[in-house]
């Protein structure tokens, strides 16, 4: 039976990956919160990991206004970025209290990305083809392609993991041709190189936690073929994208050279090379905190584009240019934390507390790998994340804590 009291939680997730539904999304988050904070108030519940270094995330980007080359669009980016994701990351903590909540969540989660592979796939239908197509329903592709990584360890946990309800695996195992299609089509290389990150991390601490030999050949068998696949659509991606937009110069041939010269010529060096030199103006302060902050401050070379200039393309660059280097060691600090935390649930007793640890450490895989040559740790992929943290955190800290009390 659907509790009233998650119904919010649930449209949240719903509708997350979808544009176009902000008002919608917000009112189910502040929804959740309230609720949230009501059943806190009337059941003990775990307490937060993290706490530490999250209270220094927010303390610093908050006192960063008072520094900040802008104060009103440092506070904007606080509220939108920090106060959303802490209401997220907390309320889901609260409410995903059971085995049957957590399920409902990451199930809803799941349909959610499924309705946008579908409404991609009949786009792309309708129009013929993906070139040019400017994923409008889905916050743009380089925000997509970074929700479809985010949320890839789901889809290995619902084929992976014992389910209550029937339907859940073969409709996954429907759905991941459309995600492999979808992912393809968005043309991003390092969403790719994520999946392989992600994917070898779950799946090789799944290996690790299985006693039965069949269980683990069956599992290294199916990494290799994931592996493989993978790898053959990031050389046809690759092959398919300018190594460097700023090349005057005929582009190369796609061939196997054209992978290599990814690697090696890329816009992304010139980019941190930029930026980086403008974080020795200001290492300790920084400009203040928000993403877009950096490019409203220092002046674009003539020769960029506009999206090329838009932000840093790396997550820790662009917090050392917001807020110095106690801003990065403060995103390690957190990361790390969460890390420690999710290490501690799989090395539960429990098989299915153990998974919940892996997914957790590979979400967080995942949203680092991707942002190291971007920086999408923002607004909705940012809102994903902290929901997911706020679920796995939730159920794999209580059902660690009772695989303990029943050992």
């Amino acid at each position: 039976m659907l509790r009233p009291s998650i119904v919010p939680a649930l449209v949240f997730l719903a509708v997350l990956p979808l544009n176009h539904t902000n008002a919608l999304r917000l009112t189910a988050l502040f929804s959740l919160g309230l609720i949230a904070v009501v059943q806190a108030l009337r059941y003990p519940a775990p307490t937060l990991p993290a706490r530490i270094p999250l209270a220094l995330w927010a303390g610093l980007a908050l006192l960063s206004a008072v520094w900040s080359a802008n104060p009103p669009f440092s506070l904007g980016e606080f509220k939108t970025e920090v106060v959303y994701g802490l209401i997220a990351l907390g309320g889901f903590f609260v409410l995903t209290r059971n085995r049957s909540i957590f399920h409902a969540f990451l199930g809803t989660a799941l349909l959610g990305v499924l309705v946008t592979l579908l409404v991609s796939v009949v786009h792309i239908w309708q129009r013929g083809g993906w070139v040019g197509y400017e994923w409008e329903w889905q916050h743009g592709f380089v925000s997509y392609s970074t929700y479809l990584a985010t949320i890839f360890p789901l889809l290995l946990y619902a084929l992976i993991c014992r389910w209550d309800q029937k339907w859940i695996r073969p409709v996954t195992a429907l759905a991941v041709p459309l995600f492999l299609f979808v992912g393809y089509a968005t043309l991003n290389r390092m969403f790719w190189l994520t999946l392989a990150i992600s994917g070898l991390l779950v799946l090789g601490l799944h290996w690790r936690s299985q006693s039965e030999p069949k269980q683990r050949r069956l599992l290294a068998l199916s990494t290799a073929v994931g592996l493989g696949i993978v790898s053959l659509i990031f050389v046809a991606v690759t092959m398919q994208r300018m190594v460097d937009p700023l090349q005057t110069q005929a582009q190369p041939t796609a061939t196997l050279a054209h992978v290599e010269h990814t690697f090696t010529r890329s816009e992304r060096f010139q980019i941190w090379q930029y930026w980086a030199g403008h974080i020795q103006e200001k290492p300790w302060a920084g400009v203040g905190f928000g993403r877009d902050l950096p490019h409203m401050v220092y002046k674009k070379p003539p020769e960029w584009f506009g999206l090329m200039f838009a932000h840093a393309h790396n997550l820790f660059l662009n917090y050392a240019l917001q807020l110095g280097l106690p801003g990065v060691l403060v995103l390690l600090l957190l990361f790390g934390a969460l890390g420690r935390t999710f290490w501690m649930i799989y090395r539960s007793p429990d098989q299915e507390t153990s998974s919940v640890g892996a997914i957790g450490l590979g979400v967080l895989a995942a949203m680092i790998s991707k942002n190291m040559t971007d920086d999408l740790f923002w607004r909705t992929d940012a809102l994903l994340f902290w929901a997911l943290m706020g679920m796995l955190l939730g159920y794999g800290i209580r059902s660690c804590s009772v695989a303990t009390q029943l050992k």
